[in-house]
């Protein structure tokens, strides 16, 4: 009996943290919005990058002692595709999915990126896993799709007094940066498993970095950093330990304790919990079309991730 207990407040802490979670990645696109109020978006990315990648590194050299042999000789052991996996993970889910997110936000708006990446992402993720690794296509994945299709149209032209070419872009923009991330998913599944996490992230990390770096130049960008405010190097600090590395952590543990499936359900507040912080932080307030395209997109969403309610998901 005390062992029950016990085992349910340690999970009810595990709850609580993955709600927590949630609310650090719904300020992500609030923060991201704030930081690219004061420097462009390839100047945003490369500094939230370069400070994340650094704290990354030195989370692999405290956790090297758990490995049985050490990281430089596992590396030399990793093939040319398992190589091409770590550097598509950083191209398409650091550099590529952060610049044109950030492009998105500057000529839209946070509400938009937290109705669509979130919707878009997982829908996109299952297409493209089904392609790639030829599973079945399924009735309730073609349902989810095409709710996931409606919602995101809904949000994208949802907001009539907002709709112009600029925020239409803006919202095609985030799209795209939704299609990239679920380009670094399947990329990930290919992640060498003589690595862990950590290792493979932080890897993929540098790659990414490195893509990045030239592109404030490329771009056309002003860099002056040291005329940034406060705001946005509370912003960067945000993005970096509140959007990234505690989340990362709480996630793992999270998935280690109850399970990959309950976890992701979490993932359903973030949408709701990022529109309240936009409406509250920003005064980006959602038209009532597009909190139905949200509520339609995450049912797509469910449905595509989950399948019908009461039957059991094919292997």
């Amino acid at each position: 009996m005390e062992t029950t207990i016990g085992a349910r407040a340690a999970n009810g802490g595990v709850y609580t943290r993955m709600v927590l979670v949630q609310v650090f990645w719904a300020g992500t696109f609030v923060a991201s919005e704030i930081a690219l109020h004061d420097q462009p978006p390839a100047l945003t990315a490369v500094v939230r990058f370069i400070l994340t990648t650094a704290i990354y590194m030195a989370m692999c050299v405290m956790l090297r002692d758990l490995h049985a042999a050490p990281l430089s000789s596992r590396l030399t052991e990793i093939g040319r595709g398992a190589w091409l996996a770590l550097a598509a993970m950083g191209f398409f889910g650091v550099a590529l999915y952060t610049l044109l997110l950030h492009l998105g936000l500057a000529a839209s708006t946070a509400a938009y990126a937290a109705l669509l990446i979130p919707t878009t992402q997982p829908i996109f993720t299952a297409i493209l896993g089904r392609l790639a690794f030829r599973d079945a296509i399924t009735s309730a994945l073609v349902v989810g799709l095409a709710l996931g299709l409606l919602g995101a149209g809904l949000v994208i032209f949802g907001g009539l007094s907002l709709r112009d070419d600029t925020v239409l872009t803006g919202n095609l923009v985030i799209v795209a940066a939704a299609l990239s991330f679920s380009c670094y998913s399947i990329a990930a599944k290919f992640a060498p498993s003589s690595l862990s996490a950590t290792e493979n992230t932080t890897i993929s990390f540098v790659f990414g970095t490195v893509f990045l770096l030239p592109m404030p130049v490329l771009m056309g960008e002003a860099i002056a950093l040291g005329d940034a405010t406060a705001s946005f190097w509370l912003s960067i600090a945000y993005l970096v330990v509140f959007a990234t590395v505690l989340p990362y952590l709480w996630w793992n543990d999270a998935v280690r304790r109850i399970g990959s499936a309950r976890t992701g359900i979490f993932t359903f507040l973030m949408p709701p919990l990022a529109v309240i912080l936009a409406a509250i932080m920003l005064g980006h307030t959602p038209t009532p079309q597009q909190i139905l395209g949200g509520a339609l997109a995450l049912c797509g969403v469910a449905l595509a991730t989950f399948g019908w309610p009461g039957r059991a998901r094919n292997p």
